[in-house]
């Protein structure tokens, strides 16, 4: 161990001072936790607390806004918040299939959301977002212009607009 510089003093000296408060703690110092409460008594207040709980659960009538909260957690969603776009378009065929024949002789768009922020605006329309300038999913038609109360929509093939107006 010949010539130690001196950060390696400071490294070494500091490891044996926490080594030593390592031993120290957990062999020469005998913990002393005092647990004042038996099993017993643990399993009794246990029991009270789950009947204390049980009871306030069942108490009272079930108002209204808890059967609409119910009614609206028992529903079955219109489109999952989690799908990407392709993900979504096969899901909208599989539970729809209509939907898919339809779109394509004259599609129907819905437009659902703003959200402008700054200059950034955004349009949800079929439940996907766009911004100005985006081609939409239904092919040949771009989305021109958003507007917080309306959007605009044109056709690619023969130039026409479309304006949607927001559904609330």
């Amino acid at each position: 161990m010949g010539n130690l510089t001196k950060q390696q003093i400071i490294i070494l000296s500091i490891t044996v001072i926490v080594a030593l408060y390592g031993i120290y703690d957990r062999i020469i110092v005998p913990r002393t936790k005092s647990v004042s409460l038996e099993k017993e008594k643990k399993s009794t207040e246990l029991e009270t607390f789950i009947s204390d709980i049980t009871a306030k659960i069942t108490k009272g009538p079930i108002t209204a806004a808890d059967n609409r909260a119910i009614n609206l957690a028992e529903t079955k969603w219109k489109q999952d918040p989690f799908l990407d776009r392709k993900s979504l378009h096969a899901w909208i065929k599989f539970n729809e299939p209509d939907a898919g024949n339809i779109s394509k002789s004259e599609p129907v768009f819905s437009y659902s959301g703003y959200i402008g922020m700054g200059r950034k605006k955004m349009a949800i329309i079929n439940g996907i977002e766009y911004e100005s300038g985006e081609s939409l999913d239904s092919e040949g038609y771009i989305l021109e212009k958003i507007y917080p109360e309306k959007v605009v929509i044109v056709n690619k093939n023969n130039l026409s607009r479309i304006e949607v107006s927001l559904q609330e």
